[in-house]
């Protein structure tokens, strides 16, 4: 909790609380009106642009639609207790800190017990602390946002509080907020709500009385005017770009941030212009930069990557600018500056406005300089505008991202730009802020200690791998598990992207039982989700044959389709090997004729889930996964293959839901028979399905992978092979696994 301190000169309003060197704050108040004060209040209220909220004459109280959203969420409930008002706040402001909300709920006890002992009864205090509780959430929140750059959040109040008003004030200054008051009718009407003065402290200052009709809000918006328009020649923008005011310092998560959700003043358009340098872990970092992305596009953003390098305008670019002689650098901006067009009015106007607003800053530069960055700046301005905006793209939430170094004074001066349009704008570089620092006074670096080559950024979750802790803990990588927690309905989604875990074998059997859901790297992706299975190969035997054996009986569940030996197919007629010729085109399913067929064998299916099986045969024969895909009539194998699916399977193919329980495949093979390339298509498309697939070879021999062109299979060598080994009866061996299990937990009654 904040202390309020002595204000020993108004400069003290402008120190971080690290410089203060304590948990402290100060409210002040103005009584008085002259130059002076003019000055004080303009450079407070520009601190409120940045970080704060000014208030003129009340708060108010909260508009219907807003009573009535907290009555929805929130319920009516009061209790006077600090637990309930920390639960409240919890679900109520989940952005704010665990350290904040506790200073609340203290000072909410605090002022309601007060308001009981003066005899308010339970409906009176419940009115206060919903009013309250609309306040923080409408018009306060920002204050109590945790800012990395260590700057103090402020209040500018011009009016007399009342006596609720002076309670709250005194909450948002012991979380940690400075409060400039105003009395605009003078000392003696303030001191009417304050007699003791115990929550403010006068500002000496010489004047008389402020002008009638005063607004701190008309000051506010003139200052914002004065910051961002341009001076010469002047460009209207439909709103003014409000970069980087808001965020809270994980860039990543911040740009997910839905624009409402951003800030409430109509006027802004609140952005993000910010570089991410290094990694913060190496292992994960490809693939959760592939979820981020996915994510934000799953979310209607549209992602505009450039990768590498932005490339300098080309000949046909740079002949279609005009030129001509000038004078001074005014006369510059104002012959190039409509040369910015694009068929987005709106748009070119922001376009415009950030040329000069950026050429400005340049006006150092020797006026030759000046001429051809404003030539190459106007030229890539025009590239970007049609590509963002002139593309016929509605999407309101767009995201430029610079993949790579920067290596030109150009690229800089053109992601300042794109920063002062309604876009955020993301500097990503895996590999540290190496080459040309971005020296924006907009901008936000975020530094990781860790360095990491930079590879081509990732857009196609096929070519991910995806590892546990364990996994990546035997690599000696130290990362971090997800695991999603989230509540679904049943068969909530119709489609996934199941991607093959690299565990470990003891994983094996810890991730068998697990639901989807709880498995690492689960993500859900709008209308489908990511779903984590495993595909096994165990070589070997760890020492006891019997204790073996119940190792892979315990893997025997109602889930679980069991393959005792191989060749599985192949030697039993197939009777679509002559009719799947039918069914491709070039190397594309019939889908609809495979549907049509009098004996098409997944009719009995539910429709989404034949459309998901048909798509997922598609994947397999486009990724030529088997060996001979495209060249010897394998593609006509696949599909033959597939459509004689075992019944069992396919009933669990039926049953399969997303987020839960995941079917299996357990493969025995402890001979030395060879499989056939029609056991290597089954296991490579239920593994695509989503299924589990684990095979347990004690004899080590090469098996279905000797049909894959690639590996796709984790393998693991637990122990020495052993031959000749027949397959017990599984069920026999688990429940006599079971009952011994029994038998010592009754023994230790």
């Amino acid at each position: 909790m904040f202390e309020r301190v002595h204000l020993n000169n108004f400069e003290d309003y402008f120190t971080t609380y690290k410089e203060r060197q304590g948990k402290r704050v100060y409210f002040g108040r103005l009584t008085v009106w002259g130059p002076e004060v003019k000055q004080m209040i303009e450079r407070f209220t520009e601190e409120t642009i940045q970080l704060g909220v000014c208030i003129q004459d009340k708060i108010g109280n909260p508009e219907e639609k807003h009573l009535s959203y907290y009555e929805e969420i929130m319920g009516m409930n009061y209790q006077l207790s600090v637990p309930f008002f920390m639960q409240e706040l919890k679900q109520w402001l989940p952005r704010v800190s665990e350290d904040k909300r506790q200073t609340i709920a203290e000072c909410f006890y605090d002022i309601f017990h007060g308001l009981a002992q003066k005899g308010k009864n339970e409906n009176m205090q419940r009115n206060a602390y919903i009013k309250y509780m609309c306040w923080l959430y409408y018009k306060f929140e920002r204050l109590l946002q945790s800012f990395s750059n260590d700057k103090v959040p402020k209040l500018l109040y011009a009016g007399i509080p009342n006596e609720y008003e002076m309670l709250f004030l005194s909450v948002l200054s012991k979380t940690g907020c400075d409060i400039l008051l105003l009395a605009l009718q003078g000392d003696d009407a303030y001191l009417k709500q304050d007699p003791e003065a115990k929550y403010s402290e006068k500002i000496p200052a010489e004047g008389g009385s402020f002008p009638e009709g005063y607004s701190v809000l008309e000051v506010r918006q003139q200052l914002i005017k004065e910051k961002n328009t341009p001076a010469v020649p002047k460009v209207s923008t439909e709103k003014i770009i409000n970069t980087n005011t808001w965020i809270q310092g994980n860039i990543f998560e911040d740009i997910h941030q839905e624009l409402e959700v951003r800030g409430s003043d109509s006027q802004f358009f609140y952005n993000v212009f910010a570089g991410i340098y290094g990694v913060e872990e190496s292992a994960v970092y490809y693939t959760q930069l592939l979820k981020w992305k996915l994510k934000l596009e799953s979310s209607q953003t549209e992602v505009f990557l450039v990768e590498e390098e932005i490339k300098k305008p080309d000949y046909d670019e740079i002949n279609a600018i005009r030129r001509g002689q000038y004078a001074n650098t005014e006369q510059l901006l104002a012959h190039m500056a409509p040369q910015i067009v694009c068929t987005d009015k709106k748009a070119e106007n922001y376009g415009k406005a950030a040329f000069l607003q950026v050429m400005k800053k340049a006006a150092e530069l020797p006026f030759q300089k000046q001429q051809n960055r404003a030539v190459e700046l106007v030229c890539l301005i025009n590239r970007y505008l049609k590509a963002l905006f002139g593309s016929g793209s509605h999407k309101e939430k767009k995201l430029f991202i610079y993949y790579g170094e920067i290596e030109t004074e150009t690229e800089i001066l053109l992601l300042s730009a794109l920063a002062k349009m309604p876009m955020d704008v993301l500097h990503i570089n895996p590999e540290g802020n190496q080459g040309l620092e971005i020296k924006d006074e907009l901008f936000f670096s975020k530094i990781f200690p860790n360095t990491l080559k930079r590879e081509k950024f990732p857009t196609d979750i096929k070519d991910m791998q995806f590892g546990t802790v364990a996994y990546q803990a035997e690599q000696e990588i130290n990362q971090i598990m997800y695991q999603d927690t989230g509540m679904y309905r049943n068969r909530q989604f119709t489609k996934a992207v199941p991607i093959v875990l690299q565990n470990t074998y003891e994983e094996i059997g810890i991730l068998w039982n697990q639901e989807a859901k709880y498995r690492p790297n689960f993500e859900v992706f709008e209308d489908k989700v990511m779903v984590p299975v495993i595909f096994s190969k165990v070589m070997g035997v760890p020492g006891n044959v019997s204790d073996y054996w119940e190792t892979v009986a315990k893997l025997c569940t109602e889930h679980t389709f069991v393959i005792k030996e191989l060749p599985y197919l192949g030697n039993i007629p197939n009777p679509w090997k002559e009719r799947s010729y039918a069914f491709l085109q070039g190397g594309k399913l019939m889908q609809d004729k495979i549907k049509k067929h009098s004996e098409y064998p997944f009719s009995f299916i539910r429709e989404p889930m034949q459309d998901y099986m048909l798509e997922k045969l598609q994947e397999l024969l486009d990724e030529k996964l088997i060996e001979g895909t495209g060249r010897d009539g394998t593609e006509n194998l696949i599909v033959s293959t597939i459509l004689s699916m075992d019944k069992a399977i396919l009933r669990f193919i039926q049953g399969y839901d997303f987020t839960r329980t995941i079917p299996k495949i357990l493969l025995i093979h402890t001979r030395e028979s060879n499989c056939t390339k029609e056991d290597s298509i089954l296991l490579a498309y239920l593994s695509l399905i989503g299924f589990d697939v684990a095979m347990f070879v004690p004899t080590g021999y090469t098996g279905v992978e000797r049909f894959y062109t690639k590996q796709i299979v984790t393998e693991h060598q637990i122990g020495e092979y052993k031959y000749d080994l027949r397959v017990p009866n599984l069920s026999a061996v688990k429940r006599s696994s079971e009952s011994l299990v029994g038998r010592f937990l009754r023994r230790g009654r």
